[in-house]
């Protein structure tokens, strides 16, 4: 007990040697001259229904002190597109205020916008963030055309019947639920399945030769050996690597209401099926049995 105490001294004594030490070190805390401001991140995205196309960016300040306004400065990548006010008010007590923004009737559905709205050197907090982009579009109004088929030649055994999606006024569809549990057991995937599972696959026509694309890539929701880290994609080719591009017009109607879908079939940092024509292919509502087109 006797040498613990003693323990404590030493360390008591060091502790206020180093205090002592420190008074002539003491850094100035920098307090701003007035309230900074700072938007909560640098990038974000809205999808907004055409129904009520709104939304609003979070904008702080250092003070919850007084009422204040601050001027807000935006770039749009169209003119006429967006509805935004060129300040901001925070009313006393306040911390956090959100700026308003709305998209007007000149938005077009299937064109994503570009917005950046900017703080000023002046206004901005220390460490703040001055600048946000954003990208923004209206939502399609997804209208069901019935029931088609879908079949993914490397990942599943039958052709399951699913719900086909059809964007208004656009030649654009969704696959919707392309694979379940079951159909991957079904198919012998026990120990791989797992992982993101896409609830659709959306693809849309490019051209007039009916030539068609999807967004980067989808998930059959499979994983490489079981693996977590390893999770399999079926990309657009090119998304995945330029050199892979010329397997992109391999996509396209073969036939009216047959699509077929040439993915590059891969796994991030370990590799893939991207070469091989692993087709993936889609009767839409009121087409042929894949069954008779495919194998008979």
């Amino acid at each position: 007990m006797k040498k613990l105490l003693n323990i404590f001294a030493v360390v008591s004594l060091s502790a206020v040697l180093l205090a002592s030490c420190n008074t002539e070190k003491i850094n100035v805390t920098y307090t701003p001259d007035s309230a900074g401001y700072s938007f909560i991140a640098k990038a974000t995205n809205f999808t907004l229904p055409a129904t009520n196309p709104v939304f609003s960016i979070k904008v702080f300040r250092t003070t919850r002190e007084g009422s204040a306004t601050v001027n807000i400065a935006a770039t749009a990548s169209a003119a006429g597109v967006f509805s935004i006010p060129s300040s901001l008010t925070f009313e006393n007590g306040e911390g956090t205020a959100d700026l308003q923004i709305s998209l007007t009737k000149e938005a077009v559905i299937g064109i994503t916008y570009n917005l950046k709205l900017t703080i000023s050197d002046e206004d901005v907090s220390v460490g703040g963030v001055k600048e946000i982009n954003m990208r923004v579009n209206l939502a399609y109004n997804w209208i069901s055309l019935g029931k088609g088929q879908f079949w993914d030649s490397w990942v599943l055994y039958s052709i399951p019947s699913v719900e086909i999606l059809k964007a208004d006024g656009f030649e654009r569809y969704r696959v919707m639920q392309p694979y379940t549990k079951e159909l991957l057991l079904e198919a012998e995937w026990e120990g791989w399945i797992g992982g993101t599972q896409s609830a659709y696959i959306e693809f849309w026509v490019i051209d007039d030769e009916k030539h068609v694309k999807w967004d980067t890539n989808w998930f059959a929701g499979l994983l490489y050996q079981g693996d977590a880290g390893s999770v399999i994609k079926h990309y657009y080719p090119s998304a995945l690597a330029a050199s892979l591009a010329e397997h992109d017009l391999k996509s396209q109607f073969i036939q009216e209401k047959v699509v077929r879908l040439r993915p590059a079939i891969y796994i991030d940092g370990l590799g893939g099926w991207q070469n091989s024509d692993l087709y993936s292919f889609v009767s839409l509502p009121g087409g042929p049995d894949l069954s008779k087109i495919l194998f008979e």
